[in-house]
């Protein structure tokens, strides 16, 4: 999903972000709530993305989503560009 077409209800002053491992994605969550509405980076083979976390999205329908792409990544391996050998109990 490009930028452009979503924004957080959040606001700037009480989003922050945290980093792990690689810190390549800004896990963006808010200061007063703490819900983490989405994550957004840069990974190579893959190149800028955003994570949306689902349960955010306000006026999603319950039969657009069961329609959505689901994309699997192997994080596991740190292989971001490929998808799991197994995806079952994702």
């Amino acid at each position: 999903m490009r930028r452009a077409r979503w924004s957080s209800k959040c606001g700037s002053s009480r989003s922050t972000y945290y980093q792990f491992g690689s810190r390549i994605v800004h896990h963006r969550f808010c200061r007063r709530c703490g819900v983490k509405p989405f994550a957004e980076g840069r990974l190579d083979g893959v190149g800028a993305f955003y994570a949306i976390n689902l349960a955010c999205l306000d006026d999603a329908a319950e039969e657009d989503l069961a329609k959505a792409p689901i994309t699997y990544q192997d994080g596991r391996r740190d292989l971001w560009g490929s998808q799991p050998a197994e995806t079952r109990h994702l």
